[in-house]
Parts: C-alpha cells; structure tokens; sequence
C-alpha cells in the first residue's frame, strides 16, 4: 500500500468516516475478483454508512497529497466484465447503504439506498402489489446501484425495458464531494443547475452542450436496439416531445466512471394477475432461434431459450427433477432446443387469446413437420413457471461446472444484434468457436437479440488466454456485420478498448469531454468507457491481468488436490440474498465476504499461489499435519515470515469495526 493511502485513511478517519476501514490482505483479496476472468488487488476497501461518507471521501481526497488516489464503486460484484475491479481503493455500497428508505404505492415509485439487493426490494414491494420490473439471473445478490452503473435488463425487457427506463430519480456523489440529484428538467431550472460552481453545475453545462450539438451523429451511431447499452447513454438524456433534459440517463450505464451512486427514485410495476409459460421443444437449437419472431409477433412478454448443451447438463443436475414433468420427451423425437415463451397482464381473457392463436399455429407446424417444432406444454401454475425460471437461471451455474480444466469464460456473453439477423449471426458465431474447436453453451433473451454464449477456455494456459483475445477481436467484427453490439447486457469493463472503434472518432471524444466535466483527474473506475479529454491515461485492455495469470503459478499436482478453491467460478450465488437459503450464514450475518465460500476459496487459493512462490509443497504441509511431524513447524514459520513481510510492505490495519 503506499503511503499516501495510509495517510488518506487516517484522514478520513479524521474527517468524521463513520464506515468501516479495511485493508487486511484478506480484506483486499475478498474484492480483487468479480463474476468475470480478471483480478486487480486494491489498496483498501470502504464501506461507507451514508452519503455523508461519501462527500466526505470525495472532500477529503481533494487535498494535493491524495491526488492520485483513485476509485471504484463495487456492489453485488456480479459484473462479468470487470467492472468493480481496481489496483486504487474500492468503494463498497453493498455492506451498510442497503436500505429500503420509502415506499409510496399510490404514485407508484419507491426509494432504495444503492446497496439494496434486487429481491430484496421486490420482498418489500410483493404486499403492495408491486415489483421492480427489470429481471436478472443474479437477482438474488444483484444490488439496484450495480444494475443502474450497468444499466441492466433481463428477461421480459421488450415490455419492462432496462433500469434505466425505471430511474426517475438519482442522487449521485461526484469526485469533488459535490452531491447531484437527477429529475427531468425543463429549459429555465436546468439553466439554474447548471450555474452552481462545482462539479456537478459542469457537468450538466458538459453534457447539456454535446447531446444539442451532435444530436444528429448520437442518434445515428446509438443502434435501434432494446438493449443498446453503450455507456454514457447521450441518446436518451434528451426528450424531445417535452423538452426535458435527465442527467440521469447518463449515469445509468456509466460502470461507476463518473460518480457514486448513493440512493435512487425508482418507478415500480404491478404484478401481473395472470402469468402463463408455453414451452416448446424444437428438434434444433437453430430451429428455436429461427422460429422466435413469430413468439414475438404472437405479443409475448419474454422469450428465453437454451441450447442443447445447457439442457443436457440440466438433465444430468438434481435441477432436473423438478422440471422434468414440464419438459417431458417426446416420443420418437429428441429435444435439442426450447424457447421459453411467457404471457402476462391482467386481461385473462385477452391472455387466453394470444395463448390460443399462438398454439394453434404450433399444431400445425408440429402436423406438417416443419420449423423444428416437435411439441409444446403449457404450465399456468406460478409455482411450475418459477421451477422452469430456476432451471434457466441454474443455466450459468451448470456450464460453470462442466468438467476439465477449460471452463466456460464471460467475456462474448451479451452480444445483441437485432432479433431478425439472430439465428445467421449465430450460425456464423458457431462457426467461428468451432474453427478454434471449442465447447460453448448458449442461451438468453432471443425477442431482444441477445444470446449468451461463454466458450469454455483454460486460462490457466498462456496459449488458451490469447485465443480469447482473438475470438473477442473476431465477434467485434462480427456483430458490426449483422448490425449490433458485443456488449448488449452486461457493460464494457475490460472491454472499453472496442469503445473508440463502436463510437467513431468525433463521438467518442465527445464521450471524454463528458468524463473531463465529471472527472477531470480521471480517479473514478479509471480506465473504464473513456478517460478524460487531454489525458494519456490508457483504456483497460481484454489483455489485462487475469486470475489465471497468478492460478497458473500454483502447481498443476496441487491445483488437482485443492479442485473445490480452484473451480470456484466467481459468480458469487454464495452472496445469495435468500433467507430461507443455508448458504454461508455467517456471510450473511456480518456482511463480510471473506466469509463466504468464494471468499475461502479465494484465499485458499492465494495461499496456495504464495507457498508455490515460497518453495513449499502444501501438500507436504499437509501429509505433516497428518503426521503431526516437527518440520511443520518449520515450514509454517517460514511462510508466517512471509506474510509478516508482506504486511509490513501492503498492510494497514487500521481499523475494522461493525457498527
């Protein structure tokens, strides 16, 4: 840790931080990893208790000694492309900032602190009739600031959109300590922001200036896309039809790069009264993408699909027995692709009816044999539409766990194309992974064109990590040919080095000037979207430091003997907010991922990096534990000395409480 870290921490402490303070090497290590392929071990880690903590970092920072000190915001730390991760100092909201502040049902909108968890609210929202619509597969552990510095949507997001079609409101802390709260503005209150003397005043001027000045390049360069996620969404900050300009759209997206998001307005959605789930079963998983338009055409809320890959491993997990019934066999056929087709509202009439249409023309495609489709069942009943939800969302978890070193990797996951070029687009990505002869699995959102696919790679291998690269490389180019994007769900992070080349040269220096007016030092998630007009400081790179850089220097015999650490994929369903779940009580209690199984397997994992470093075999460790023999002692002793080095040089121990 370097010394203006340690003086800042002591500053803040001063300053009247109430939070907690942490920068114990486990501490650290708990945050150097997300749900993504890369690591970066920060300085310190705060866990603010409130937006007062928050300016008080951002004021306290501004002194000359801490100017290059840097941050980044972490919640759920579910972002599969890095996002959170930082060699600087995170900023945790999840820990304390995890409240349901007000609920106001009559106007239908309600406001969250930005460390709440995503079911957690809809657990607040269900006895009013409401829920908070945008769905995740990390829903469980995802927190409302994460989903809006990702802008995230899910299932049902033809009909629900992404967050940021339900943020009417943000209140924001800049770099300065400045405080910005976001509403629509009109013409005269907006030209009152803008003249405050901070941060906050600047940037609205900034960003007010380039979304009138190259309103005709924004609109033409934003893909018409339901998931156009970009990062600095400038196309909808602008409402035309009422003249309202929203700084908030601007936030929604950004990955943390511009502000601290401390609290949010957000609009809320009555629960549908009726909710019907059609599954059909397709002889191809290439049958399934094509034949989706029409689910879509038949008014749908959401279509998911999964491959053959994803349903054969769901057969082959306890996951199984719980829908088995659902997705029965049909005779003399072999299911190797469905699409999840669901129905919803309040009009069980009109429901019926699009039902009905819809399954009329499945019987006469499964009588004339044609478009794949084999058969279809119907589950009106909420308890088997969840089971076949949970079966879908298990999807990431099972590819996770496939056997062999080379497992699946997020990092072409989101691709989004419009939905009427999927099935070529696929047909060609397919071919593109079969040609480095890889296994994938896919499934997604096929009514938004957004298919996830994670090739299985062992990055553990130098040579498997540059192939990553190159396919990354390769699917950018492709997804310009059918018109989309790489990144239609899951954000930039690592891979805000395509930025520039998506932008063009004119927009994406507007995109830094809009970074300049709220970071001019570049210290908020550096290297993320876009650095500031002027500066030399670089784009983080596909290329960057993975976790299988410091895995592959554990030994391959001793990577084998520890497999449950190792094959700890990083999704994080061990944070899972369910109550009712026996998962990892004590991280629950505390709030302190340390204690959590990926926590362990994290540290057990560094450990055993270290020993490796140090020339001790754990294994020998271990069989003298067994043996109970006197070399233990010397060989604990020599690795005790190790760490004792390592805190003297990295380690500030300040402080660690739980208030």
């Amino acid at each position: 840790m370097s010394s203006a870290v340690v003086d800042f921490l002591t500053a803040l402490q001063d300053a009247g931080f109430q939070g907690d303070i942490e920068s114990t090497y486990a501490s650290r290590l708990a945050v150097a990893t997300d749900n993504s392929v890369y690591q970066a071990l920060p300085q310190a880690v705060l866990f603010p208790l409130s937006v007062d903590d928050l300016r008080i970092i951002g004021e306290t920072v501004q002194a000359p000694p801490f100017s290059d000190i840097k941050f980044s915001p972490r919640g759920g730390g579910t972002g599969t492309n890095g996002q959170s991760l930082t060699q600087h100092v995170v900023v945790d909201i999840s820990r304390h900032m995890n409240q349901v502040l007000e609920v106001n049902p009559e106007q239908g909108w309600v406001r969250v602190q930005a460390g709440v968890i995503k079911d957690q609210l809809n657990d607040v929202l269900r006895p009013y009739g409401y829920f908070f619509s945008p769905d995740l597969s990390t829903s469980n552990r995802a927190t409302i600031g994460g989903m809006i510095n990702t802008d995230a949507s899910g299932q049902g997001s033809l009909r629900y959109g992404k967050t940021s079609d339900h943020v009417l409101g943000l209140k924001a802390v800049l770099i300065d300590g400045s405080v910005l709260e976001t509403q629509p503005l009109k013409p005269e209150p907006l030209k009152q922001a803008m003249a405050r003397g901070d941060l906050a005043g600047r940037a609205l001027e900034t960003v007010s200036s380039v979304c009138r000045e190259h309103r005709d390049l924004i609109t033409d360069t934003f893909p018409p896309l339901n998931r156009f996620l970009t990062g600095y969404d400038l196309k909808h900050v602008y409402d035309q039809t009422v003249t309202e300009f929203d700084i908030g759209r601007v936030l929604c997206g950004a990955e943390g790069s511009l502000a601290f998001i401390a609290e949010a307005k957000l609009n809320i959605t009555p629960i549908p009264s009726v909710r019907t789930l059609v599954n059909i079963k397709y002889d191809s998983f290439d049958s399934a993408l094509r034949n989706a338009p029409m689910m879509v055409e038949a008014k749908a809320l959401s279509v998911e699909t999964i491959d053959a890959k994803v349903l054969d491993l769901a057969r082959n997990d306890i996951v199984w027995h719980t829908v088995s019934d659902l997705l029965e066999d049909v005779p003399g056929k072999v299911m190797h692709g469905i699409n999840m087709v669901e129905f919803a509202g309040n009009d069980a009439d009109d429901i019926e009816a699009q039902i009905t249409t819809l399954c009329e023309q499945l019987d006469r495609l499964i009588a004339k044999q044609q478009k794949g489709v084999i058969g279809y069942q119907i589950c009106r009943d909420l308890a088997s539409i969840n089971k076949i939800y949970a079966m879908r969302k298990k999807s990431v978890g099972l590819l996770g766990a496939t056997k062999g070193k080379a497992k699946p990797v997020a990092f072409t996951e989101d691709t989004c194309v419009p939905p009427e070029n999927l099935a070529d687009f696929i047909s060609e990505f397919r071919a593109l992974l079969d040609s480095h002869h890889l296994h994938y699995g896919m499934f997604g959102h096929v009514d938004a064109g957004v298919l996830h696919v994670r090739p299985a790679l062992d990055l553990c291998d130098p040579e498997q990590e540059r192939v990553m690269k190159t396919i990354s490389d390769q699917v950018v180019a492709l997804v310009a040919k059918y018109g989309g994007l790489m990144w239609g769900e899951h954000g930039k992070g690592y891979r805000s080095e395509y930025g520039p080349a998506f932008f063009g040269e004119t927009l994406f220096m507007q995109l830094r000037r809009v970074k300049a007016a709220f970071d001019p030092q570049n210290r908020m998630n550096p290297g993320k979207i876009c650095t500031p007009i002027h500066s030399d400081d670089a784009l983080v790179q596909v290329d960057d430091t993975k976790r299988g850089f410091y895995d592959r220097q554990i030994p391959v015999e001793v990577r084998d003997s520890f497999k449950g650490a190792m094959e700890c994929n990083g999704n994080g369903l061990c944070f899972n907010y369910d109550t009712s779940s026996p998962m990892c009580p004590s991280m629950k209690v505390s709030y302190d991922r340390r204690h959590s199984p990926k926590g362990r397997a994290g540290i057990v994992r560094e450990w055993l990096r270290l020993l490796a470093e140090q020339g001790v075999d754990p294994l020998d460790v271990e069989q003298a534990l067994m043996t109970q023999s006197p070399s233990v002692r010397e060989m604990m002793a020599k690795f005790g000395r190790y760490f004792t080095r390592q805190k003297e040089a990295d380690d500030f121990s300040m402080r660690s409480w739980k208030r």
